[in-house]
């Protein structure tokens, strides 16, 4: 554990998700192992629909429509519809398809293991804090055993842009009716949750898990970890 900067008074725990609370590196190449098969398997129209060919159309797409990068769910809906239609399937019917593949894919997504330590500090912290998430991604969270920990649930796409943006930020502060300052973000990406929450007004918990130096850093956390459980000592 160290210290950067002095802490205030905290009244709201927001969690980053992916690689904070589980390791989402396997979940999602398993979730897209599981669409490719789908797409392959389901319909053989689309067999030519590979993970370069949907990540070319998603290319396109965001440069063509900048805000669909800020939604990852119904980017992926568009990359989906967009390449069943390339691929020869019946206009009519690359909608209802689409949504098809992308609900298979999201339950996968949700298919996370939480460490049984994960499990323990938000067990601790939520007898003294409310906790939040605020996340970039789509993982089904109410289908999944971290649900009952959280009082609020924020996604970027439906509740503002992605992080670093402040959107989610704000959005927090508003809903739990708490200055910005009286949040403490914790996460373990540089960019879009420490530098997200500090310049938008909030305190912050680099979760640093994986050796990255202070070097890497584009601004001052409050405090780094090396591993979650040293909430339990810092809170």
């Amino acid at each position: 554990m160290r210290f950067y900067k002095r802490m205030a008074p905290v009244k709201v725990l927001s969690f980053d998700l992916d690689d904070t609370l589980y390791d989402n590196v396997p979940v999602m190449a398993a979730a897209e192992n599981w669409l490719l098969q789908a797409l392959r398997n389901d319909y053989p129209e689309s067999t030519l629909l590979g993970a370069d060919n949907l990540a070319a159309i998603k290319r396109r797409l965001i440069a063509e429509q900048p805000m669909l990068a800020h939604d990852v769910s119904a980017c992926r809906r568009r990359v989906l519809a967009e390449g069943l239609r390339q691929q020869g399937v019946d206009p009519q019917r690359t909608e209802e398809l689409a949504e098809h593949f992308y609900q298979g894919f999201i339950e996968e997504r949700g298919k996370i293991t939480v460490p049984e330590a994960t499990h323990r500090v938000l067990s601790a912290l939520k007898q003294k804090y409310r906790l939040a998430v605020i996340t970039n991604g789509n993982m089904p969270l109410e289908h999944t055993e971290l649900a009952p920990y959280f009082e609020i649930v924020l996604k970027a796409g439906p509740d503002g842009r992605m992080k670093p943006a402040p959107d989610l930020f704000h959005r927090l502060a508003e809903r739990a009716e708490v200055s910005l300052s009286e949040i403490l973000h914790i996460g373990d990406h540089i960019r879009t949750d420490v530098a997200g929450a500090v310049h938008s007004g909030c305190q912050a918990v680099w979760l640093n898990d994986n050796g990255r130096t202070e070097a890497d850093l584009q601004c001052l956390p409050q405090v780094a970890l090396t591993r979650l459980e040293q909430l339990l000592e810092l809170l």
